[in-house]
């Protein structure tokens, strides 16, 4: 599968590593001053006629017919689950998605007098901020219950810490979706991911991942301006011409201080952030410092600039010395640790559990439900090792996929949990709010 530069690595994770599953803002010219404003005392409102009561939907486990939509990334499509040399490839990834066992459980359990209406709106190769459009397109709403299947791409040191749909943007952007679920009377269940095999994963496609710069959290970022800039031809130097920001100018704050001879910035139009903004003949280039001068202004390599001017342009930190600014460095996003309090020590990846524990929050924050496959997926790691969740044999070929697991795993890990979740419908409906659901043991 070809990946756009976006899709490439998120997280975690290099453009290569992600190659199985599909993974800004500039700053102003100067501070803009508010003025207070005391307003005048509102006038009293009218008191609010009482609302009209409305009546309330019978409650899940009751329903003649449940629509069923699920959100999300390849893993949720069951992408790969059997080799290309299995026959009947086609129909057992169709048969055998996550909610395709929760929809064949619902059945099961009522064969007569329950019919399931299920939408399967993922989309391979996504990130979790893209899951609002996926609900925004997705035909026949609403629905009784929308399972998020996420984290799988976003869960990437690019997906987490990169200059795209970061870990803060993509919280909000699925904040905002859980709320307007809600208001339709479904029930939202956000579903975390287990790791993609991490021996798989480098340092070198790590830094590759985050060749663009690092963009959270806030005090791990690198450079990134955007706004008028003043380049020197003759002179070889370009800096910002504005009064340094208390005390510290642009190459002595927010990323900046880091940059010295050898240091790479990317010079970009502006035209992102504000149509008609450019740098002129300079975009695109990727020039190399040779010295700082002063903290606004850096000297480059003869013959980087090609015009002289003050323009309003974008410079970045281009492929900057990751493990300066990354926390845990590329060398120890891999860790081996008790993942699950069970005393197995098993390898695992930072940028993934940091994600992770940010849907955890999410979730408890908006008061819904979280199916944890991280755990489900360490407590069979434990027992079986990584290369049983990403690697099957079909007539003596082997297949391995390195974000996609197989079905022996998969059935297990997701099958069951969601196949359980359907039990707990038919008991309470999924109400109560917030929990953290791990399901059936696993062995």
């Amino acid at each position: 599968m070809t990946l756009t530069r976006r899709a490439a690595v998120s997280g975690i994770v290099s453009t290569v590593a992600l190659a199985g599953c599909g993974g800004e803002g500039g700053t102003g010219d100067g501070p803009i001053v508010v003025m207070p404003v005391t307003p005048a005392p509102a006038p009293a409102p009218a008191p609010s006629p009482a609302p009209t009561p409305t009546p309330s939907a019978p409650p899940l486990e009751s329903r003649a017919t449940l629509g069923i939509l699920t959100l999300g990334m390849s893993v949720f499509l069951g992408d790969d689950l059997v080799g290309f040399d299995n026959p009947d490839r086609a129909a057992i990834i169709a048969d055998n998605t996550p909610t395709r066992y929760f929809a064949k459980a619902l059945m099961a359990a009522r064969p007569v007098g329950r019919t399931i209406r299920e939408v399967n709106a993922a989309v391979g190769g996504s990130f979790d901020d893209q899951t609002p459009n996926q609900y925004a397109g997705a035909a026949g709403k609403p629905y009784d219950v929308v399972i998020l299947g996420l984290g799988m791409n976003s869960g990437s040191a690019y997906g987490v810490h990169g200059r795209g749909p970061n870990a803060a943007f993509t919280k909000e952007r699925l904040r905002t979706l859980l709320r307007e679920i809600k208001t339709t009377g479904a029930v939202p269940i956000v579903c975390n991911t287990v790791h993609p095999w991490p021996e798989k994963t480098t340092p070198l496609s790590i830094r590759s991942a985050l060749s663009e710069g690092i963009a959270w959290p806030a005090e791990q970022q690198t450079l990134l301006y955007g706004g008028t800039l003043a380049f020197d031809r003759e002179a070889g130097t370009f800096g910002s011409p504005l009064p340094s920001e208390e005390g510290r100018g642009l190459f002595e704050r927010a990323g900046g201080q880091s940059i010295r001879a050898g240091s790479k910035l990317r010079i970009d139009d502006r035209t992102g952030l504000n149509d008609g903004q450019t740098a002129g003949a300079n975009a695109g280039i990727i020039m190399t410092v040779t010295r700082r001068v002063g903290g606004n202004t850096v000297q480059v390599e003869p013959g980087s600039i090609q015009e002289s001017g003050v323009f309003t342009s974008v410079v970045r930190h281009f492929d900057p010395p990751i493990d300066e600014f990354l926390v845990p460095p590329s060398t120890q996003q891999v860790q081996k640790r008790d993942w699950t309090g069970g005393g197995v020590i098993v390898d695992g990846l930072a940028s993934y559990a940091t994600w992770n524990g940010i849907l955890a929050d999410l979730a408890r924050e908006e008061d819904v439900k979280l199916l944890d496959f991280e755990y489900r997926g360490f407590k069979w790691v434990e027992r079986r090792g990584w290369q049983s969740v990403y690697t099957s044999t079909y007539q003596g070929v082997v297949f391995e996929t390195y974000n996609h697991p197989q079905w022996a795993a998969q059935r297990v890990v997701y099958g069951d949990m969601m196949t359980w979740l359907a039990g707990v419908l038919d008991t309470n409906g999924l109400s109560g709010g917030f929990e953290r659901l791990v399901g059936p043991p696993l062995f």
